[in-house]
């Protein structure tokens, strides 16, 4: 016994294809480009016993920084308490802290990770230059 198929014509079947693309389409062209992401300001760091390296970080204002910092003796923390930042440092695992350095100014950040008895030394300066008009 034979069941009868359905067929859809080719010409409907370009039209089934067709026609979602070009909603697609119309509705890509109405939307507005993303801004290109503005670029990264990466800073190498390693935290080890009562010290940062390095231990003064300076960037403009309105970049986006990423700092990859690395514990290279035990666990430490990074904190800049001004910026709402605390992060674990994991020995010898890089850690990335980002953010956007939106306000000009000297941040103190410091180890938040007790580490011996010099651990309230244990700490370094961001300074935000003020933005310069192009």
């Amino acid at each position: 016994m034979n069941p009868k198929r359905f067929v859809i014509p080719s010409a409907a079947r370009n039209l089934l294809v067709l026609i979602p693309l070009a909603f697609l389409a119309v509705a890509a062209l109405g939307q507005e480009k993303p801004a290109p992401a503005m670029p990264v300001h990466e800073i190498k760091m390693t935290a080890k016993k009562y010290e940062f390296n390095p231990e003064e970080i300076r960037v403009q204002q309105g970049e986006r920084v990423r700092l990859l910092i690395t514990a290279t003796d035990r666990r430490h923390g990074f904190q800049i308490k001004e910026l709402d930042i605390n992060v674990v440092l994991e020995k010898g695992k890089e850690t990335a802290v980002e953010f956007v350095a939106d306000k000009p100014g000297e941040y103190n950040f410091n180890c938040s990770v007790r580490c011996g008895w010099k651990h309230p030394w244990m700490d370094g300066k961001l300074i935000v230059d003020p933005a310069t008009k192009e």
